[in-house]
């Protein structure tokens, strides 16, 4: 059991809302912080189906992807299947947190997971996502003291340098200070010169990180008044840009004919049907980018990449008009059947923050609101 401020700090914390678009409205929805959870359901959007399954299963919170509430609300009342929803989870005492856009652009996430699925290799953010600045912070430390401050600095975020940790350079020097009267120095007397042996420690940190590491860093710190400083870097030598970013582009192990990229998707996504951009079967597709949820309009931005085929889903018309013109293999795979794996991700999160104290599950309501009619079979035969 652990209380639902905690778990929302805790996903803030692997989402951060400053990665979410600015028309999104990711967080807590309903509920009080203080509340005690010990039950979770996932799932991609609240239903009445999954409210149903929540009330049963006495959970006290839903974590969905697609954030429920957008818009401030006119009114709140039983007369409209929204308002009966978010009553009956008040009434049941049922908390409602979203992930959206902040799920969406971060690494360890639906991006890197789809690259995954098809053996992307040399992938990288298909739309860069830069909203933390990168900064070095440099501290002088007693040898003795050197690897308890890193310790302490690297917990609280520093030292991370793309997909490395614990990253940091360190020298040696000396280090001279007089205190006055009021100091109580951990090395020396006050009044009295002193000379010690010291190590420069370096590492890079995010603005996200910047405050918790300096805090971090003087509680760790045997000195007084610890001597450190903090230079804001112009290049993203954290890597941030190339972590944080939606959708991912990438090139396959070798190329492949289009007809066989779309048999691979159908297979490991499980997806019934697929619409595609009207190009020759046999085309070419070595250089793939991938958008989950709806991502048409940048179409074009993928052809301008080098992009063969683009993978997204909500597209029109004249998205695959546009796309057949720049010679992009479009395949609309699906909103739903491009997130349906979110939920999953979401679940292992929970699970790995809150192994102990809480039991989460995947709605077993949760589905495709779309339907192909006539119904299709899973190799896309009829019926």
């Amino acid at each position: 059991m652990v209380s639902l401020q905690k778990i929302c700090a805790a996903l803030s914390e692997c989402y951060p809302p400053q990665c979410a678009e600015s028309w999104d409205n990711p967080g807590l929805l309903l509920g009080r912080n203080r509340a005690e959870i010990r039950r979770v359901v996932v799932a991609l959007e609240l239903t009445p189906e999954v409210v149903e399954e929540a009330i049963e299963t006495r959970a006290e919170l839903i974590v969905t992807h697609h954030p429920f509430i957008f818009k401030p609300m006119s009114s709140l009342t039983d007369s409209s299947p929204d308002g009966r929803m978010m009553l009956d989870l008040a009434a049941a005492g049922i908390a409602l947190y979203a992930a959206h856009t902040n799920l969406d652009s971060a690494p360890a996430a639906i991006g890197e997971k789809l690259a995954c699925d098809l053996g992307l290799m040399d992938v990288r953010a298909l739309l860069s996502h830069e909203p933390f600045s990168s900064y070095k912070i440099v501290v002088f430390v007693p040898h003795t003291a050197v690897d308890a401050v890193a310790k302490a600095m690297h917990e609280a975020g520093a030292g991370c340098v793309g997909h490395y940790r614990d990253v940091s350079f360190r020298g040696t020097g000396t280090g001279h200070f007089t205190g006055d009267d009021t100091t109580h120095p951990a090395i020396g007397s006050p009044n009295i010169a002193e000379t010690v042996a010291e190590t420069r420690l370096e590492m890079v940190v995010s603005s996200r990180d910047l405050n918790r590491t300096m805090n971090a860093l003087r509680a760790a710190h045997p000195y007084e008044e610890p001597a450190f400083d903090v230079f804001k870097l112009e290049n993203d030598v954290a890597g941030i840009a190339d972590l944080y970013g939606f959708g991912t582009i990438g090139r396959l192990p070798s190329p492949i004919h289009l007809c066989d990229l779309l048999n691979k998707i159908k297979e490991i996504w499980e997806i019934q049907a697929l619409r595609v951009a009207d190009l020759p079967l046999d085309k070419v597709i070595e250089k793939v980018a991938i958008l989950n949820g709806s991502g048409s309009k940048y179409a074009k931005k993928c052809a301008q990449l080098g992009a063969d085929a683009y993978i997204t889903g909500d597209c029109g018309h004249h998205d695959f008009d546009l796309a057949r013109r720049y010679g992009l293999a479009l395949i609309d795979a699906g909103h739903y059947d491009t997130e349906k794996f979110i939920p999953e991700i979401l679940r292992s999160t929970i699970n790995r923050l809150f192994a102990n104290d809480v039991e989460v599950s995947i709605a077993k309501s949760m589905k495709n609101p779309m339907i192909f009619y006539p119904p299709l079979s899973m190799n896309g035969d009829g019926e």
